[in-house]
């Protein structure tokens, strides 16, 4: 190498540009400061059917996200309390926050059906509530990490399940947009990974195998009739546990329904736990778009 090339090469590496951070690890996320919601709200009488709620300043109505948390559908992991700091990071920029808890799929009356009732009943509590703290329902966005995006894939879906299923519910109330973020859209095909990530029994108990052939048919985004609303897929390009090809397999199975396309935002540099991280570029990304589906920039 020549000697310019050199010296070009060393002021390079000794110049001050930042480097991209690595992604956000499990520890780092747990450790955040969750601040106290301003209320919480039971639906049921299990400890994890509640919801917190975060208002802004100010009288209202305010727009709202419904947001989803993740863990595995498993209730060895922390509930609706992991994502309180993203609910009051929504509220000071003048976004009310609907955080749910719903029994998880190894929890007392959770799996099939419960887990997924218990979505469909707390976000349908809202119409009870939203006049109560000054928020409008026209301005909805469901908003799922994890496995709450898997959960958030199905809720917006909700309303074409056959009257059938122990899971419909008449006239449920379907948020006006959807991000998901490393959410599973096609739980058979990932269902494979769910013991590895997850432990033994949460997907026997989320999709009971009572008639093989349709274990998925309710619970599956995928195998469900294609949303009436808009749905972004977030991805963390270095996300080990949901990688972004899980968001193009639902795009791809939706597409086969001729649904209207799916926008999948891909984000260097991000992990798994970058997209529910204050501070970094993926939450930027993500809380930017939570604005924009809202009309609420800010």
């Amino acid at each position: 190498m020549r000697p310019a090339a050199i010296l070009a090469l060393i002021a390079v590496i000794a110049s001050p540009t930042p480097c991209v951070a690595d992604p956000v690890e499990l520890a780092t996320f747990a450790a955040l400061a969750r601040p106290a919601p301003t209320a919480v709200l039971q639906y049921g009488p299990n400890d994890s059917q509640a919801a917190d709620l975060f208002l802004p300043s100010g009288d209202g109505p305010h727009p709202l996200a419904i947001l989803i948390h993740g863990g595995c559908w498993s209730v060895t992991t922390a509930g609706r309390e992991q994502l309180r700091h993203i609910g009051a990071e929504l509220a000071s920029r003048g976004i009310a926050a609907w955080s749910i808890g719903y029994r998880r799929a190894n929890e007392s009356g959770g799996g099939y059906p419960g887990t997924f009732q218990d979505v469909g009943a707390a976000i349908d509590r809202l119409r009870s509530d939203a006049p109560r703290y000054g928020l409008d329902l026209s301005r909805t966005v469901l908003v799922g990490h994890s496995a709450g995006g898997h959960l958030a894939l199905w809720a917006a879906v909700r309303d074409r399940l056959p009257a059938s299923s122990p899971l419909y519910r008449a006239e449920p109330l379907i948020p006006r947009s959807v991000i998901s973020l490393a959410g599973v859209g096609d739980l058979e095909a990932f269902a494979r990974l769910v013991p590895i990530f997850c432990g033994p029994g949460v997907i026997e108990r989320l999709a009971p195998a009572a008639d093989p052939a349709d274990r998925y048919a309710e619970i599956s985004p995928a195998a469900l009739p294609a949303a009436r609303v808009p749905i972004v897929m977030v991805s963390g390009i270095l996300d080990r546990l949901v990688p972004p090809y899980v968001a193009y397999d639902y795009a791809r199975a939706m597409q086969r329904k001729h649904a209207t396309p799916i926008e999948l935002v891909d984000i260097p540099g991000a992990g798994h736990f970058d997209l529910v991280t204050p501070g970094t570029r993926a939450w930027e990304e993500v809380r930017a778009r939570i604005a924009a589906a809202l009309g609420a920039a800010r």
